[in-house]
This record gives structure tokens, C-alpha cells and sequence, in this order.
């Protein structure tokens, strides 16, 4: 921005100069005379062609020499011909002339159309006023058209660097958005406008799509943070700018083109880039950064005085305060199994199947309600199987694809997208309700509703979501607001058939009904109250000076408490092992007595957490997913940043950096039960390192055997066998190596054909630790 306003106040400010100048040599101008002697033969017409190259303009010399006539010329006679003064004219309004064609070209027509005009209404002038012989007023109409010209340049160029904007096309799970003059962070719908400066961040499962102007996209996967920069159009010359940041986390580009009319530019903390490619995934986090190109447009990448170029299917890594690696070759693509092809299912929850891939460490897959992946249905990251069910789906055609990802995390090759069907059963899902009856006065709230549906379906009670048994009966309660009302019941089967039931009703409270507790008591349901502590105080309102009296079954009066002047009251209620039910009288001042009832229940057990798969103790792969239940919490922190919790379910990808990672994991539950999990987790990426090898003897005589041994090291443990080739006397064998009682020492005795002979030595060996690095040594001559 800096620089356009700069430019253009370099622009006015040569133009005014030019203006300036074009004036003060008008009036020098104006002082300029020539004179010439009239030749025999020569008449008035001659002399103005020659010293004003128009012979038109005889009059002028006329007029300067205040003749009345030609005939009044006679041979010999000295003429002062006004050569300075139309000279300037003409200077002035040939400039005027440049600077309206120049602003035109630019766009003035559209951009300042009224400045436009007005500088050629002046030029029209300045053009008359000289065939009139004007010359002191035709070159001050010329300064007025350049004026008017240099105004509407600047509204064009104002106009020509305006700012663009983006959508955002889609969105999966929770995406939240932040404008320069946002404080907090907040959510943002389908179709949202994103402006210059502002952020973009996806939660745990969710993904989002932002579309510029010019078709460009970008996939935000799951924990991703983006700023758009910048976005610029030239509605002239049809120029898209964009310019966009990567804060965390990881996206997929898909860019329109790349040109002269187009151009992205892509900044990541640390690292300098240079987009050509339409293509392209990047991913930042604590360890540095990660980029694959998938186009043949180059994908430059420089950091720390080093530059790598990335051509297609190439990737690089970029380590916190570290030049970029070597190009890095990518997992091959995928190949997928099942469903088939433009295959139809009849089952709402889809297993897809895919082939594993060679040393693939996990794998990211994409589930879509169009080819180009605009709509996502789904986005999952770090996948350890070869196999995933979707969960219910609705009925329509859906498009999959699956990328393998090394132990970098680098996805690799864009392997083949595959569609398939949901055509499931069309007929809505049974749906009857029991309780409350249709149009029922009713005197107490909240109210029962109870009912039977398809087993299966999904159920919402007036927007909320109700379970739904094994045998397709429900239960709930519902809070009622006085007058007329009505329950919504609707069941949606897994097809998306759905059903509604709808149960009016009259609620009269019941005077006597006038016990409310406070929302903020942890409840597992309402009235049903849990503590972790020997008593539990419930807060709430009722009438002014009532008395409440709590009482056990069977039991005595165990304790009483009085409202305040506003009804404000405070009832310590005793809490045993498990659960109590209690009763409470509300004593009003008139002596009328209302009875309610509550349930509470003791609970000191800490949330369970489970993983679905419990992390390496060491590993090389450096994104280790953590997927699993905090059973009964309802927060939960990884390290103490907060984790999303979606019904007690996680996702949540860590970044590993070399050597101990120490991870915990603390569930939180509603009364404040804490459970912490803690893990440790090796990351080594570094391969085993050959100390010395040895054989013995060097020469192998018939029928004597080998004794060979190599030594290595590792920081993580190395693995017990490792496969060596030897070569005796021209002739090579295969040979394992065990690893014995010293430490890092591999040995093997070889046993050799009875007629080998001849000089031994040991050509390779491939040693690997127990996290799967790999390295091969080629030995001997």
C-alpha cells in the first residue's frame, strides 16, 4: 500500500512540475521574435510556411507587424515574424494532447470519467483559441487540460489498485475468522466475505475452503491458521493479486494460473517462496516447515541462503532456522478398492478400502460432494489403516481420493478419485409419541415425552438431541413456558428420511410449583445434581420468606433453610455414597405447602481417557495422531493447550521434535475430577552410524570358515539381524548378521563351499534401529 501511494504521489507531483514548466515557457515564449527581410519574388505565404511552417498563418505576421494588407509587403522590408509565442502554443497543446491519450489508455473513461471530459473540453478550447490566434490563451487552456488529465490519472490509479475479496466456498466442522478490528475470534458461515488482513483458523475435524476471485483455492486442514495478506484487482487490465500467510498448520493449494495477469504469493515464517506452480500443499508448524509441489510449474523455496526448486511430485523440508533439504521423493499414489468405481451402496455408513503403500507411514484421505473437492464432506489426517468408515451418510453421489504420507508427514502422489452412491430406503422413519398426549393441559414442568421410533434414527426434541434405545424407545423431559405451546419431535432415519410429530399443549403452572434452582449447578439432568465434595449447596429462587424443608424417605427433617426478601435461597444438602433421593417442602408465609423432589449423586472418579491406539514408545515418523474417548469429560488439554471434544471423542495431531517427547493429556469432568495421562515418545529420524566391521581371516581357505563382525551404534536400539553381502574370491553370498551379548557388535560365522577360495572381504551390510531407519553400507574395494 505504501508503495501505490507513493507512486502516485510522485505522479502529481511531476505532472504539476510539467504544468509549471509548460507555462513559464509560454510566457518566455511570448517575448521570442524573429525578423526577416522580404526576398524578391517572395510573397506573405512563403515567409509564414518557412519560419512557421504554416501558410496559413500569414495573417499573424500581419497582425505582429500591424500591416493592413499583403500588398503593404514590399522586397527589402524587415517583418517580425511571432515564431516564439505560437511555437509555445503548440508545444503546450501537444502535451495536453500526450497527457489525455496517456490518462485514456490508463482507463480515465472508467475510472474518472468527469476529469476526463473536463481536460478535453479545454484542449477543444485551447484548439479554438488558437485558430482565433489566441496563442496566450490557447496554451493556458493546454496547462488546464494537463491539470485535468493529472487529476484523473491519480483517480485511476486510486482505482486500479482496488481491494479484492474472498469467500469462504466451504466448511466443515468449526471455522472461526478474525478482521483487523475483531477482538475475539468468531464463527464464520458458508459463503462468508474475507477481507485483507484477516484470519482464518479450523479446529479439530474441520476443514475449510477459501475461493478468490479468479477460482484460486485453498484447503485449510484440520488446526490451521491463515491471514490473507493481501488481495488486489485491476478491473482494466483483468490483474489478480493475492497474497496470503501461513500462520499454523497445513493447506492444499489449487490455483487458477500463473502469469502476468495473475500472481500468489505464498509467506511462510522463515522461508522465502516464489510460486509458479498451481498445485502445491504446505504445511508450518514448531518444527519448521514442509512443501510438495504436484505441478510442473516450479516451486521455489529458499531459507538461510539456500535455494531449492520443486518440480513435480518433489518435496523439501525446512527445519526451524535451517537451510531447505534436498528434494525429497513423495510416497507413490494410491490405489483404491472399494466401493468400486461409480458403484452404489445401500448402507448410509461406507466403508472405503484402499492398497497399503510401500513404507507408507499413514495416510490422508478426502471425502467430497464434487470432483474438484470444493464441498467436503469430510477431511482425516494420519490414518493408520487401509481402511475407514464414514459414519452415516446422506443419499447422494460422493467422490473420494487418498494420498500416502511418509514419516515426515509429506502427502505424496494425487493418485485417481473414485465416486460412489448412497442410494438408500426413501420411506420416512416411524415416529410415535406416548407421552404427553395431544393438546393436554398441563400444570407442572418440565413434561415426560416418551415415545417409539426406527432404532437407529437420530432424534431431536424440540432441537435437541434425545437417545434413542436398541428397540427405538426414547425418554426425555421438556421445559414448558406458560400459554399455549407445542413439542417438536423429529427422527431422521440414516437414509435422511425424516419424520415429524408435533404435541400441543396449555401450560397452567401450578402455584405450588414455584421451587427453581440456578443453571449453573452441575446436574447430569435436571434436578439430578453432582458433587465431588461430603455436601453440595444448591442456590435458586422461590418465593419471598418461604421456608424449605429437606427431608430423606423415611428419615427426619435434615435440613431447613429460609428465601431471602427476593427469594433468594441457599439449601445445603448432605451427600452419602452414590445416589440419594430427597423431598422438599416449600412452607409459604400464607402456611401453603408445595412439595419437589431431587436426586444427587456423589461422583470422585476422574473421566476416562482411551486411545485408540496407544503412541510408540519410538518412532521416526514425525506426526504421531491421537485419537481416542475422555469418557465423562468435558475438557480436555494436550500439554495444556485446550483439545476439542466432540461426544467425548478426539483428534488431535502432534508435531514431534527429535529425541523425548513428553506428552499429557488432563480430563476435566463437570464437578472438576481430573485424570492425566502422560506418555513419552522417542522421535529418531537419525540412521543407525557403521563404526568398524572386520573378517577374518582375509584370505578364505577350502572348507575353513568366515568370521565377520560390524560394529554400530544407534540412539534408539538396534535391530537383532542385519542382512550383509560378502564377496570370496570373486563369488558374492548373502549372509545375516546377529546382533550379540556386546553391544552394537553384529557377528556371523559363514560356512563357505568346500572349494572357495581366495580373497574375502564384506561388500554391504544394512543396519536398522527400532524406530525403521534404514542405512545401507557399501564396503571393500
Amino acid at each position: 500500500m505504501a508503495s501505490a501511494r507513493g507512486a502516485r504521489a510522485w505522479r502529481c507531483l511531476l505532472t504539476g512540475l510539467l504544468v509549471m514548466t509548460a507555462q513559464a515557457n509560454t510566457t518566455a515564449g511570448s517575448a521570442q521574435e524573429t525578423r526577416v527581410r522580404v526576398q524578391d519574388g517572395q510573397s506573405l505565404r512563403d515567409i509564414a510556411k518557412a519560419e512557421l511552417g504554416d501558410p496559413d498563418l500569414w495573417t499573424e505576421i500581419l497582425r505582429a507587424n500591424e500591416l493592413r494588407s499583403p500588398a503593404d509587403v514590399r522586397p527589402g522590408m524587415e517583418l517580425v515574424i511571432p515564431a516564439g509565442a505560437i511555437a509555445a502554443a503548440d508545444r503546450a497543446l501537444d502535451q495536453a494532447l500526450a497527457a489525455i491519450q496517456r490518462a485514456t489508455a490508463e482507463g480515465a473513461r472508467l475510472f474518472a470519467p468527469d476529469e476526463i471530459e473536463q481536460g478535453i473540453a479545454s484542449y477543444d478550447a485551447g484548439v479554438a483559441k488558437r485558430k482565433a490566434g489566441d496563442w496566450a490563451g490557447a496554451a493556458a487552456a493546454a496547462g488546464e487540460a494537463r491539470q485535468a488529465a493529472s487529476a484523473a490519472m491519480q483517480l485511476v490509479a486510486a482505482g486500479r489498485d482496488s481491494p479484492a475479496e474472498a469467500r469462504l466456498t466451504d466448511r466443515e466442522g468449526r471455522v472461526e475468522g478474525r478482521t483487523p478490528q475483531e477482538l475475539v475470534w468468531s464463527d464464520r458461515a458458508d459463503d462468508a466475505v474475507l477481507i485483507e488482513e484477516e484470519k482464518v483458523r479450523t479446529l479439530s475435524r474441520s476443514s475449510a475452503q477459501i475461493t478468490f476471485r479468479d477460482d484460486s483455492r485453498l484447503r485449510l486442514n484440520a488446526n490451521s491458521q491463515a491471514v490473507i495478506r493481501r488481495m488486489r484487482t485491476d478491473p482494466l487490465s483483468r490483474t489478480e493479486e493475492a497474497s496470503v500467510s501461513l500462520a499454523e498448520g497445513d493447506f492444499y493449494a489449487l490455483l487458477s494460473g500463473q502469469g502476468p495477469r495473475k500472481r500468489f504469493e505464498l509467506q511462510v515464517p522463515e522461508v522465502e517462496t516464489d510460486v509458479q506452480s498451481r498445485s502445491f500443499w504446505v504445511r508450518h508448524d514448531g518444527s519448521g516447515s514442509k512443501f510438495t509441489n504436484y505441478d510442473d510449474g516450479v516451486l521455489r523455496v529458499a531459507a538461510n541462503g539456500r535455494e531449492v526448486a520443486l518440480g513435480r511430485n518433489e518435496a523439501t523440508l525446512v527445519r526451524a532456522g535451517q537451510r531447505p533439504s534436498d528434494k525429497v521423493g513423495i510416497r507413490a499414489a494410491t490405489v483404491l478398492l472399494a466401493p468400486p468405481d461409480n458403484g452404489q451402496t445401500v448402507t448410509a455408513d461406507v466403508g472405503l478400502r484402499w492398497a497399503p503403500v510401500e513404507d507408507a507411514a499413514g495416510y490422508w484421505l478426502e471425502l467430497a460432494h464434487d470432483p474438484g473437492f470444493q464441498r467436503m464432506q469430510l477431511s482425516r489426517w494420519g490414518l493408520k489403516d487401509t481402511d475407514f468408515a464414514t459414519g452415516e451418510l446422506a443419499v447422494g453421489t460422493y467422490y473420494w481420493r487418498v494420498a500416502a504420507l511418509d514419516r515426515f508427514g509429506l502427502p505424496g502422489e494425487r493418485g485417481a478419485t473414485w465416486r460412489f452412491h448412497v442410494r438408500v430406503d426413501q420411506a420416512p422413519p416411524f415416529l410415535s409419541v406416548t407421552e404427553p398426549p395431544e393438546h393436554v393441559a398441563l400444570t407442572r414442568s418440565p413434561v415426560p415425552v416418551r415415545g417409539q421410533t426406527e432404532p437407529g434414527a437420530r432424534l431431536l426434541v424440540d432441537g435437541l438431541s434425545v437417545a434413542v434405545a436398541g428397540d427405538g424407545s426414547f425418554a426425555t423431559e421438556v421445559a414448558l413456558t406458560p400459554g399455549n405451546g407445542q413439542v417438536r419431535l423429529q427422527a431422521t432415519d440414516p437414509a435422511g428420511n425424516v419424520t415429524e410429530r408435533l404435541r400441543a399443549y396449555r401450560f397452567v403452572p401450578d402455584e405450588a410449583d414455584v421451587l427453581r434452582f440456578d443453571a449453573g449447578l452441575p446436574q447430569l439432568s435436571p434436578r439430578h445434581f453432582v458433587t465431588r465434595q461430603d455436601a453440595v449447596s444448591l442456590t435458586g429462587s422461590t418465593l419471598p420468606g418461604a421456608r424449605l424443608l429437606l427431608r430423606a424417605a423415611g428419615l427426619p427433617l435434615r435440613e431447613a433453610a429460609y428465601a431471602d426478601k427476593d427469594g433468594r435461597f441457599t439449601l445445603n444438602v448432605p451427600v452419602a455414597a452414590g445416589t440419594a433421593e430427597y423431598g422438599i417442602e416449600v412452607v409459604q408465609r400464607s402456611g401453603r405447602t408445595s412439595r419437589d423432589g431431587i436426586t444427587v449423586s456423589l461422583d470422585r472418579d476422574p473421566p476416562l481417557i482411551g486411545l485408540d491406539l496407544p503412541p510408540p514408545a519410538i518412532t521416526a515418523v514425525e506426526w504421531l495422531p491421537l485419537r481416542g474417548q475422555a469418557e465423562g469429560a468435558t475438557t480436555l488439554s494436550l500439554n495444556g493447550q485446550p483439545v476439542q471434544l466432540i461426544d467425548d471423542t478426539f483428534d488431535q495431531t502432534v508435531t514431534l521434535v527429535p529425541g523425548i517427547n513428553r506428552l499429557r493429556l488432563e480430563a476435566t469432568d463437570l464437578v472438576g475430577n481430573v485424570r492425566v495421562a502422560d506418555f513419552e515418545v522417542r522421535l529418531d529420524q537419525q540412521a543407525p552410524e557403521l563404526v568398524g566391521y572386520r573378517v577374518s581371516p582375509p584370505r578364505a581357505r577350502p572348507g575353513q570358515p568366515l568370521r565377520v563382525e560390524v560394529q554400530a551404534k544407534d540412539a534408539s536400539g538396534l535391530r537383532q539381524l542385519a542382512p550383509a553381502r560378502l564377496r570370496v574370491a570373486g563369488v558374492e553370498y548373502d549372509q545375516f548378521l546377529e546382533l550379540g551379548a556386546v553391544p552394537g557388535t553384529y557377528a556371523a560365522t559363514v560356512l563357505l563351499p568346500p572349494d572357495a577360495a581366495g580373497s574375502a572381504e564384506l561388500r554391504e551390510v544394512e543396519i536398522e534401529d527400532y524406530a525403521g531407519n534404514k542405512a545401507r553400507f557399501s564396503l571393500g574395494r
